[in-house]
């Protein structure tokens, strides 16, 4: 092999090494990039849900203390619907690294639960039918238990 052979070959290795070197020092920074901005995500759309809920619930309180007809209520369910759908949206679009996959999942399924528990609730009020109200109990309890679940996947996930 010549002189110029070899040098060539040691320095594409170099190159090689370095390029390598690099790659393992900026992919790191590129994941955790990752991890923080869907973190970030998935906290504003947890913290945004919670609030929706206690928004949501406020009206409930009143419904019982008589602020509310059955009919208000149930329309105010209706109200509330669409910005379910938007956290559910949102939460379905974020960039999310596989080891959060689980937690955003999670995350959809406890605001769909929690959506689909006051469409029941709107049936109750609606017909005054008792398993209407019970489904809806059962399945708030399981959005919950979603959440819960949602927010000790996100951080085992790290």
């Amino acid at each position: 092999m010549r002189k110029s052979q070899r040098q060539l070959i040691l320095t594409a290795g170099v190159i090689g090494a370095v390029v390598a070197f690099a790659v393992l020092l900026v992919y790191p920074q590129i994941a955790n990039a990752s991890d923080i901005a869907f973190r970030q995500s998935w906290n504003a759309i947890a913290f945004e849900t919670g609030d929706l809920t206690q928004e949501y619930q406020a009206h409930e309180g009143k419904w019982k203390a008589g602020g509310y007809s059955n009919e208000e209520m149930a329309g105010i369910v209706d109200d509330y619907r669409p910005r379910y759908q938007s956290l559910i949206a949102r939460a379905n679009a974020i960039d999310t690294p596989d080891k959060y996959s689980e937690s955003r999942e999670l995350l959809v399924k406890s605001i769909e639960t929690e959506m689909i528990s006051n469409d029941h609730f709107k049936n109750y009020l609606l017909t005054g039918d008792e398993s209407e109200l019970r489904k809806s109990e059962d399945l708030l309890s399981l959005s919950l238990k979603y959440s819960a679940e949602a927010d000790a996947a996100v951080l085992a996930a790290g």
